[in-house]
């Protein structure tokens, strides 16, 4: 029900606890004292994590913020972010999908005008899909099972018209009893039909992501997602329908990066006239002494080798001529050099080629290209 104590107005949807009362009397003095700031402070969404102590589990608060201006008049008469995440996820929930629903919505307006909107979601027992998948907690047979059930859980929200514009295996948790849950909401829409072929494009947005499993558990996911009937003529087809949406995806992606190499933003920021990526400030680099414009090309395309997950040192700092990239640390390869490299070129060789002769960084189990201006895309 709503309740509007202070200038912003509240919808509340679960039980009321200390913690969540005195969030909602003043938000922004809760947010400014024992909340946790987990994303950056630029951009429209912060991100916040409040500890409440061992009485009661502890509150995830998103803040959606609109720069003043014309954004602002678009939700005159729409729902806030937050209010259409809830609602979302409701229906969700009525489909018979496990979610983790915001307990409690909250827009501050002015006469009207939405300035910032909030959603409060509680703690639950469960883990990141992506931490059980890349981690070394679960044995071989324990992760297999977990994706079978990830990709049948696919299935059904694409049957039941769930289209997730970033799906990605972040947006679920896992329970100690193996029930996966829905999180994330707020890019999301359910429609009165099942995706058809629109799933092959959401396959595809699962793909680029590093889900930390082997390619051999990738086809494992696909037949799992398939079905029971599906045989290897079945997936075959499956993958020629993923492959160009994911070609299409990378390609964008690339195109984004080159667009925001220059752009203060959630992951870079100035430093007087250099460039650095916010979460490397302290990192140890590789410094590049190059003239100003083969630096900057350097510069942006160590971003979008990073943005495709190809093997490439990423980007630290930008200053002139200067670029550092960062030092993952050298060793020798477990394989034989030539294999490793190999298996770099393999998968740079789709996405364009060498101007220059490639330079090369062995870690462990990979070569990376140590020289990224090297590299053409061909978009």
């Amino acid at each position: 029900m709503p309740r509007s104590g202070t200038s912003v107005r509240w919808w509340m949807y679960g039980s009321p606890t200390p913690k969540l009362d005195a969030l909602l009397a003043d938000p922004e003095a809760v947010l400014a004292g024992p909340g946790i700031l987990a994303r950056e402070l630029t951009g429209r969404k912060r991100f916040f994590r409040v500890d409440a102590g061992a009485a009661e589990p502890a509150l995830y608060v998103k803040v959606f913020r609109l720069p003043p201006g014309a954004k602002r008049l678009r939700y005159f008469w729409r729902r806030s972010k937050a209010r259409r995440e809830h609602a979302i996820a409701t229906r969700l929930a009525r489909l018979g999908f496990e979610v983790a629903a915001p307990v409690a919505v909250g827009e501050k307006r002015r006469r009207g005008v939405l300035e910032r909107s909030y959603s409060v979601i509680r703690e639950i027992e469960a883990r990141d899909l992506v931490r059980l998948l890349g981690g070394n907690t679960l044995r071989g047979a324990e992760r297999r099972a977990l994706l079978e059930r990830f990709a049948v859980l696919a299935r059904r929200l694409h049957d039941a018209g769930v289209d997730q514009e970033d799906f990605a295996p972040n947006n679920f948790l896992a329970r100690p009893d193996g029930t996966l849950v829905l999180i994330d909401f707020e890019r999301c829409r359910v429609r009165w039909w099942p995706l058809g072929d629109k799933r092959f494009t959401q396959l595809a947005k699962l793909h680029r992501r590093d889900l930390g499993v082997s390619r051999s558990d990738r086809l494992r996911f696909l037949r799992a997602y398939l079905g029971a009937g599906s045989d290897r003529a079945g997936r075959r087809a499956a993958w020629e329908r993923i492959w160009p949406e994911f070609r299409r995806i990378r390609r964008h992606d690339a195109r984004h990066a080159e667009a925001s190499a220059f752009r203060e933003g959630r992951n870079l920021a100035r430093e007087g006239d250099a460039w650095v990526m916010r979460a490397r400030v302290t990192a140890k680099t590789i410094s590049l002494e190059l003239d100003v414009e083969t630096a900057r090309r350097c510069w942006l395309r160590a971003q979008q080798l990073e943005r495709l997950g190809l093997p490439a040192l990423r980007p630290v700092r930008l200053s002139g001529g200067r670029v550092e990239l960062l030092d993952p640390g050298s060793a020798l390869p477990r394989a034989p050099a030539n294999h490793v490299i190999a298996r770099s070129l393999a998968a740079l060789a789709p996405w364009g080629h060498f101007r220059a002769p490639p330079q090369w960084l062995f870690t462990a189990h990979n070569a990376l290209l140590r020289n990224p201006h090297a590299f053409e895309l061909d978009l």
